[in-house]
């Protein structure tokens, strides 16, 4: 019989080695993922961080063994909404019996963060565990991001003629309307992505970080697409996050110019700097619903998590 209870501070490290166990089979079939998230201690660190600051936190066991956790950051505002995230380490569940254990603790969990008015839900979860993802997805959760990962070997094939350059101070004006383009193509059908616009600022800072590279390509003299790239981004899954990871922060190719092979001759040269920096791997994360972004990615990059979202009605929340 399966037993729900709260979870406790004394739980964190067999909740630590769930995680661990799940991690290390993701890498037997990813081995380029960082090895660091296999370790206990690392795993353990980072529950106890998100335990205290959680007020909600649920434990599966079966008999005395824990065969399932999930907890979650609380987010009075995002997205002007009030949400819970699920970090990938922040929920486990044995497979073979993750549907049952994920849906007793969701149930559990999902009441405790209605009454307090949380309504927007996000988990991320490894990709191997179907029956884990097919449970999120029959609990009401649709996909909203991908992070993926490839190593930095070199991609064969034949490119077009196209000249890449890395951008300057000089080159900022470009630099800006191409990221506003990109910008405005999330927020078209079928992705609607609304982010805040960046300032000038931003793009200053950005071409002026010698770890950073904004790479232009050109076409008859002028700026066709771009792909930038820096050290892990530390604002989506954790799992890639390592000095051996560089991230792909953003990039795209005018409408124009699309089909012709310049964002794969763009990423072919964003590899080959990534190898010469002394990067292992390469990650992206990107919306499954912008549907040019992600048949590119796909092409390339494996998704190593996925990130799934609910939307509870409000009027369930009213007093």
């Amino acid at each position: 019989m399966l037993e729900i209870t709260s979870l406790k501070e004394e739980q964190i490290e067999d909740a630590a080695v769930l995680v661990s166990r799940r991690y290390a089979r993701l890498r037997e079939q990813l081995p380029l993922l960082p090895q660091r998230y296999t370790e206990i201690p690392v795993l353990a660190s980072l529950l106890g961080n998100i335990l205290p600051a959680s007020e909600f936190g649920v434990a599966a066991f079966q008999g005395p063994r824990l065969v399932g956790f999930l907890t979650s950051w609380l987010m009075p505002s995002f997205r002007g909404k009030r949400s819970v995230y699920s970090p990938e380490w922040a929920n486990g569940a044995e497979p073979g019996d993750s549907q049952r254990i994920y849906e007793e603790m969701y149930s559990r969990i999902a009441a405790d963060w209605v009454a307090e008015r949380y309504v927007a839900h996000y988990i991320s979860l490894f990709p191997d565990d179907p029956e884990a993802l097919r449970t999120w997805k029959w609990l009401g959760f649709g996909l909203v991001t991908i992070d993926a990962l490839r190593g930095v070997d070199p991609i064969q094939g034949d490119f077009p003629q196209v000249q890449i350059r890395r951008a300057g101070m000089q080159d900022i004006e470009q630099v800006m309307e191409l990221d506003a383009a990109l910008w405005l193509h999330t927020r078209s059908s079928p992705d609607f992505l609304v982010q805040e616009r960046k300032d000038r600022g931003y793009y200053e800072a950005w071409l002026q970080d010698p770890e950073n590279v904004f790479w232009l390509a050109d076409r008859s003299g002028e700026p066709a697409a771009f792909m930038s790239l820096g050290p892990a981004n530390d604002d989506v899954c954790t799992i890639i996050v390592d000095e051996k990871t560089t991230s792909i922060y953003g990039a795209f190719t005018k409408e124009g110019v699309r089909g012709q092979g310049i964002a794969t001759a763009l990423l072919e040269h964003a590899l080959k700097w990534a190898r010469e920096a002394g990067y292992e791997r390469c990650a992206v994360d990107f919306e499954p619903m912008n549907i040019i972004g992600a048949r590119f990615w796909l092409r390339y990059f494996k998704p190593v998590c996925v990130s799934l979202f609910r939307q509870i009605n409000e009027i369930l929340t009213s007093k």
